[in-house]
């Protein structure tokens, strides 16, 4: 699912940047735009990092 439309940012590439250590919406601002167009999107995309750095602790504490 597109997550930036000003952008074309999906999901998965957001999960894919948490895997590469983004850590912030202003990471994923700097290595994807998201947020750099209208600014609708950063909580969903905020949502989305937050998701996918649990389950990545997850995955490192099994």
């Amino acid at each position: 699912m597109y997550v930036c439309i000003c952008n074309a940012v999906t999901e998965r590439e957001i999960r894919e940047c948490a895997c590469k250590g983004a850590t912030c919406v202003e990471d994923l601002t700097l290595q994807l735009g998201v947020g750099a167009g209208c600014g609708r999107c950063k909580q969903c995309a905020s949502e989305v990092l937050e998701e996918a750095q649990s389950k990545a602790m997850a995955l490192a504490g099994a």
